[in-house]
């Protein structure tokens, strides 16, 4: 059963399955004069409106997909359930100003919370990992609201929750899938948080306050999570063979925090040696990320194509945007486009940190190319951040119109579009267009702009072209020995490093 159907309470069946308390009336029988059955109520009705109008958020159903859904069908446990009707009451109640409905999902979350409080104070016993589920939905609550410290609160939970269980309690069932999403929440706040994306449009009348959480990528602070064992455990039951695509990406980009903190390290005491090692960790994960797309590229060989915007569906909302490049990009699936986006959005971060330590020989960026000999752009035809940036405003506008036909998992929704709006800030087409995608829909409408500038403010990317190589890069890493595995998997930090 889905989540838009299941209940919390079933209506009691007589001995033949039928609802005792059901009716059958005829055509042609009078209307009755009585008062509305309880059974037809709004109120009983309400787990069904609510999930329905939770779920139907294409990036909160997203982000949290399967586990948010199950946690609505009661499939994990009371405390699970209980955190996803306080989320979804007080989301339903809010955005429809039904002040009575809000004030009862406000009960729901702080009994959730309460429940929660008490359950921590022992972390670390049996059990206690199943908490990740509803922390991570009580997350998404609290940063739907105007209430930073909530949401410092939660963020502070996960750590220490994850960090003292260990990674190999998360290794099976719902609860890995929820690592999953904790992981990404964790390496990158700007994603993090996917209920703010309805804060400027469906709920307009809430400010929209950035959450004073420290978070990885934006604090510039090496986590935990690039560790060996945090990249492995996990996935230990399931196989590391059957680790998802995202995921695979998301292993890359846990050590950009760390190469950000040694870059900001480096700016305080500079240190040639510590330089060029870095330097050198930076390339080899640049490496692992060519690595991983022409491993795509193998297993996806017409993943991507054009089609003039008059063929799609939406060609009238399309067409009236305005379109720096015409034709529209289609992948073969939604979880194609999200792994592309990813993807991009991790080479932004690693080729803007290699450029700004080893300059290029040329400094100005060039005209955007609007065109590849393929649709996509290989490893090798990269010569600047603006290549990257485009093929992620392409990616999210496919996202966009196949949002609803589909309930993959997308860890991460608008950070590679923040990403690519930093490399395209200087190009008022481009950041037209991206404002008009945002635009298409309610749940990001007005993102990135207005009181929601916190969502694509935090990242800074050199404005630096890079002269074409001759040759595509290798499959192989380049740098491959034992001594550079070590510190990319490792700590970073100069007094590490022999």
């Amino acid at each position: 059963m889905s989540p838009s159907t299941k209940t919390s309470k079933d209506p009691p069946l007589t001995a033949g399955g039928v609802p005792e308390d059901l009716v059958l009336r005829s055509n042609d029988s009078p209307p009755s004069s009585s008062a509305i059955p309880k059974e037809l109520s709004f109120v009983a009705f309400r787990d069904n409106i609510q999930f329905s109008y939770l779920f139907d958020n294409f990036v909160w159903s997203s982000y949290g997909s399967p586990w948010l859904q199950m946690s609505a069908e009661g499939k994990l446990d009371a405390l699970s359930l209980e955190a996803c009707r306080a989320f979804s009451l007080s989301i339903f109640g809010r955005h429809h100003r039904q002040a009575e409905i809000e004030v009862n999902g406000a009960i729901h979350y702080d009994k959730t919370v309460r429940a929660l409080s008490s359950r921590l104070s022992n972390v670390g016993a049996p059990g206690s990992e199943n908490l990740i589920v509803p922390i991570m939905i009580l997350l998404m609550h609290s940063s739907s609201t105007p209430d930073p410290q909530a949401s410092a609160f939660h963020i502070q939970g996960l750590l220490n929750l994850i960090q003292i269980c260990g990674p190999e309690r998360f290794a099976t069932g719902a609860l890995r899938l929820a690592f999953e999403s904790c992981r990404a929440t964790l390496v990158s706040e700007l994603e993090s948080l996917p209920s703010r994306r309805m804060l400027s449009s469906v709920n307009a009348d809430v400010p929209s306050s950035p959450p004073q959480v420290t978070v990885s990528l934006i604090t510039r602070t090496r986590t935990f999570l690039e560790q060996p064992e945090w990249l492995s455990e996990p996935w230990a039951t399931c196989g590391e063979y059957n680790k998802t695509p995202q995921n695979r990406l998301v292993d890359i980009l846990v050590h950009i925090p760390g190469f950000l903190q040694d870059q900001a390290q480096l700016e305080q005491a500079s240190s040639e040696q510590f330089r060029l090692e870095l330097i050198q960790r930076i390339e080899y994960q640049i490496a692992k990320a060519h690595n991983w797309r022409w491993q795509w590229e193998e297993m996806n060989p017409t993943v991507a194509w054009e089609v003039d915007p008059e063929t799609l569906p939406m060609a009238d909302q399309i067409l009236a945007q305005p379109r720096p490049i015409r034709k529209v990009l289609v992948f073969s699936s939604f979880t194609k486009a999200t792994e592309l986006a990813l993807y991009n959005a991790i080479l932004l971060f690693l080729l803007g940190l290699l450029w700004t330590l080893k300059p290029p020989e040329s400094d100005s960026p060039a005209d955007v190319r609007l065109s590849s000999p393929s649709a996509l752009f290989l490893p090798g035809d990269v010569d600047s951040l603006v290549e990257p940036a485009v093929e992620i405003c392409r990616a999210f506008e496919f996202q966009l119109l196949a949002a609803k036909s589909g309930r993959d998992s997308a860890l991460f929704w608008l950070f590679p579009l923040g990403l690519a709006s930093k490399a395209l800030e200087d190009n008022p087409d481009y950041m037209a267009w991206i404002k008009s995608m945002l635009d298409i829909s309610q749940v990001t409408r007005g993102y990135g702009t207005g009181a929601n500038t916190y969502g694509f403010g935090f990242y800074r990317l050199p404005k630096i072209r890079r002269k074409r190589s001759n040759e595509r890069p290798m499959i192989q890493p380049q740098y491959d020995s034992d001594l550079l595995r070590q510190i990319s998997e490792g700590s970073s930090s100069p007094d590490a490093l022999p």
